[in-house]
């Protein structure tokens, strides 16, 4: 039993890693892919065409994948001294300058996990948001406040205070996180039903209940349309936020495991041994999955600009238009 929980941790780890690697070259090229659009258009007055199918020439886009990224980033930094925690305590190292109990550090890594879990389905919830509202101004109203860079870094601001107010319940009203010896590290109890229920509903549920109404009231809407041209510059987005749904459920799945173990705690009164090692892969893989399928989603070989493809500049925004009248 010891070997096998020893491997899921070296799985664990191998798959952080992984993730730290790939999403930090991917938010390299996510920041120098801003600077070339902000930069390009300054300097030529470039635009980007309204049927421009890369979500990289739109930099509400580019900030949306950055900032959800980012939180990948962090989330697999913050696992690594974790699972070396849990190492070290397998193989009794560092008795004399680390101490294994429960502590309030202990109970703050866990926090932070919780935290950038609540916010990395917040930052999806995001993109998803902004697809439903550019889809939604094609079909009514051309709200420009809402498409602007600055409202959506609000939002991304409020998003992060919003999983920091999450987090306050946890800490006061409800004990969501305890400290498991097995592991030398703290994490989401399975054995209290009512905290666990709590971090299920405001971490995942409640996000992904909120894109499944996005896209079938885009579905709805787009169905109902007779112009062709208006059924193809809504396409793009449509995909987007089909391809954002298929991500998060794919994600869910992993889940089923931890489920699992649960609904076998509320019949038996016993957790499995392995259970806490199996709930920590199943979010490795996942925020390896996260960076993937992201990656995947956004046609990360199309990142790197093409300047005669990628902008039109004015005069040729103005012959297309003679053009097309």
């Amino acid at each position: 039993m010891k070997s096998t929980s020893i491997l899921i941790n070296c799985t664990s780890l191998f798959l952080h890693i992984l993730s730290i690697i790939v999403t930090f070259v991917f938010l390299i090229l996510l920041i120098y892919r801003l600077y070339f659009n902000c930069i390009y258009r300054r300097h030529s007055d470039a635009i980007i065409p309204s049927s421009s199918s890369s979500p990289f020439d739109d930099n509400i886009s580019l900030i949306l994948i950055l900032n959800t990224h980012f939180i990948c980033l962090i989330y697999s930094i913050v696992w690594i001294p974790m699972i070396m925690r849990t190492f070290a305590g397998d193989f009794s190292l560092f008795k004399d300058f680390l101490y294994f109990g429960d502590s309030n550090i202990c109970r703050a890594q866990v926090g932070i996990i919780f935290f950038l879990t609540t916010q990395l389905y917040h930052s999806i919830l995001l993109q998803a948001l902004y697809r439903y509202i550019r889809i939604d101004a094609i079909l009514k109203t051309d709200r420009k406040l809402l498409r602007t860079v600055w409202f959506y870094i609000l939002l991304i601001v409020c998003s992060w205070l919003i999983a920091l107010l999450v987090l306050i319940p946890p800490y006061t009203i409800i004990d969501v996180f305890s400290y498991f010896p097995e592991l030398h590290h703290c994490m989401i109890s399975f054995s209290n039903i009512r905290g666990f229920i709590y971090s299920l509903l405001v971490a995942y549920l409640l996000p992904m209940n909120s894109i499944l109404y996005m896209y079938f009231r885009v579905i709805l809407n787009v169905r109902s349309l007779s112009k062709r041209s208006l059924l193809i510059r809504t396409k793009r987005d449509v995909i987007v936020i089909k391809r954002i749904v298929c991500i998060c459920v794919t994600i869910g799945i992993l889940g089923f495991p931890t489920l699992f173990f649960l609904f076998q705690f509320i019949i038996t009164g016993r957790i499995h041994p392995l259970a806490d090692r199996i709930h920590e892969l199943c979010l490795s893989i996942g925020i390896l999955g996260f960076t993937s399928g992201f990656a995947t989603l956004n046609s990360l070989i199309n990142i790197l600009p093409r300047r005669s493809s990628v902008f039109y500049t004015q005069n040729e925004m103005m012959v297309m238009k003679k053009d097309s009248s």
